[in-house]
């Protein structure tokens, strides 16, 4: 079931973070449930289902049939489509017309200021230890991923 809510959570291009907020459970619980450690409980399956109600529940408890409700079912590789349009050529070149700068459009632009870097003293790490990666959270819940080179 871990493989299902994983595909879940892609299908609504969201982190694991956001998807437990959404559904109102513990970030940790999810991330049991997808480190595989523990099950999902009828209550998560519950607020799962509550809160994205296009997900099938049959899919989700059992795996078979289609992700979505109302999906329709994948042609059989025996089956063809037709495709009107695909004889014809595309068109694989564009004409956009270049739109001279005047002298004085150019002598007004002012370059942005850059964004000034606060530098954070680097701590020695304890001996026989190197640092790994460090992670720095928003107060948006998103976060930044550094990794000494």
């Amino acid at each position: 079931m871990k493989e299902r809510i994983e595909a879940i959570i892609q299908h609504e291009h969201i982190t694991p973070s956001q998807f437990a907020d959404a559904i109102g459970v513990q970030r940790s619980g999810i991330s049991h449930i997808l480190s595989g450690r523990n099950k999902p409980s009828l209550d998560f399956l519950n607020k799962l289902l509550q809160r994205y109600p296009h997900i099938s529940g049959d899919w989700l408890i059992t795996g078979k049939g289609n992700m979505l409700n109302g999906q329709i079912e994948a042609l059989k590789p025996t089956e063809q489509l037709s495709f009107p349009m695909a004889d014809k050529k595309p068109r694989t070149s564009f004409k956009v017309p270049k739109k001279e700068l005047k002298e004085e459009e150019v002598a007004e632009y002012v370059a942005p200021k850059p964004t000034p870097v606060t530098k954070v003293p680097i701590l020695p790490a304890p001996e026989g230890k190197t640092i790994e990666r460090i992670v720095v959270f928003y107060n948006d819940k998103s976060f930044s991923e550094y990794k000494p080179e």
